[in-house]
Parts: structure tokens; C-alpha cells; sequence
């Protein structure tokens, strides 16, 4: 997908790289809201398990190495969307 500032896909994707740069810093809250948003603009597009972790909140990020996890697997859904 080639990214394209008026489009909200586009946007969605690089939210993704938002949730993820947060995430890995610690803001776990602004982390979990790019994701969100990131997730109203690409139904289905999402795996699973980040799918898991958003309708879950913060059951699964209790440490900072889980949120590293996340981030992770957020860059990997990033670049596979790019």
C-alpha cells in the first residue's frame, strides 16, 4: 500500500507506527488510542492478537517488556501494511 496523506487508510497505518513509538517509550495510554484508531480504519487488517491486547486495555501490559512486546508486534503489522 503506498501511503497517500488524504487518505484515512494511509493515516491509519502510520497511526500504527504512533502506537507503537509510544508504546516502546512508556505512554502506554496515547499507545493504546493510536492503536484504536489505528484499528477503526483497517478492519481485518489487524492480527489477532493485537486484537486481543486492545479489547483487553491494560490486562496484558503490567511491565514495560510487555509493552515492548506490543510495540513489536505492532512495527511487524506496520510493516507488512506499508
Amino acid at each position: 500500500m503506498a501511503l497517500d496523506k488524504n487518505s484515512h487508510q494511509s493515516d491509519a497505518v502510520v497511526n500504527l507506527y504512533r502506537a507503537a513509538l509510544y508504546l516502546a517509550r512508556g505512554s502506554r495510554k496515547i499507545g493504546l488510542e493510536f492503536l484504536e484508531k489505528a484499528k477503526k480504519f483497517l478492519p481485518g487488517k489487524v492480527s489477532p492478537e493485537v486484537e486481543r491486547i486492545i479489547a483487553s486495555k491494560n490486562k496484558y501490559l503490567k511491565t514495560q517488556k510487555d509493552c515492548l512486546f506490543l510495540a513489536e508486534k505492532i512495527l511487524d503489522q506496520y510493516h507488512l501494511l506499508k
